[in-house]
């Protein structure tokens, strides 16, 4: 959902920072949604935007699911480049932000390339699956970044066109997996809540690509 950034257009990433009164509402409504499916087991990542999700999403759910706290499924860690603005990082190091969306092995000074945050994305939902018994539905509450990695994943798509995949502020993707072949595909991608009663503005514009 929508975060209060430490500074106007700037990348916090992997930062904790707090989700906005909207962002409580986007959590909220995003929860209810995800209230019809018999979800078993919620994974959040430890910052505390997710973590409040997560908490929204297992209050809403009759099955009481249990809830298991991944490290690796924080977002990208964006080094001393975090929280800075934009134009301050790219007057320090000219064409820097621009690299970070197509050279996936490049990061920010002591920061994560996108192809070291792929590798621990991968390795979660890739355990996460293995300990899902067949029939099950288990949740990810994560953040922009790490969902484009899952997303990429199953949709076999390169880096390179990570920016295709649209992924609004406190939206779901549903991954479906057959467990007997394996084969994964994607029912949806990025579909935001539906906001009509959360009693909130819907503007959502400001932090889309904050990490």
């Amino acid at each position: 959902g929508q975060v209060i950034p430490p500074s106007a257009d700037c990348l916090y990433g992997g930062m904790d920072v707090p989700l906005s009164q909207l962002g409580k509402a986007q959590a909220v409504a995003a929860a209810r949604e995800a209230s019809a499916l018999d979800i078993s087991a919620v994974y959040t990542s430890p910052l505390s935007r997710a973590v409040y999700g997560a908490e929204q999403l297992v209050r809403a759910q009759r099955s009481e699911p249990k809830l298991f706290t991944e490290p690796n499924l924080r977002e990208v860690d964006r080094g001393t480049w975090g929280g800075r603005p934009r134009a301050e990082i790219e007057a320090e190091c000219p064409g820097g932000l621009d690299r970070l969306k197509v050279d996936e092995l490049f990061a920010p000074p002591d920061g994560e390339s996108p192809h070291a945050l792929r590798e621990r994305v991968r390795e979660v939902y890739q355990r996460v699956i293995n300990s899902t018994p067949p029939g099950a539905t288990v949740a990810i509450v994560s953040h922009m970044h790490v969902t484009r990695c899952v997303v990429a994943d199953v949709l076999g798509l390169p880096f390179t066109r990570f920016g295709e995949i649209d992924i609004p502020l406190a939206s779901s993707s549903l991954v479906e997996i057959d467990k007997e072949t394996g084969a994964m595909s994607m029912a949806w991608v990025g579909r935001p809540p539906d906001m009509s009663e959360a009693g909130a503005p819907s503007d959502l514009a400001g932090n889309a690509w904050g990490g």
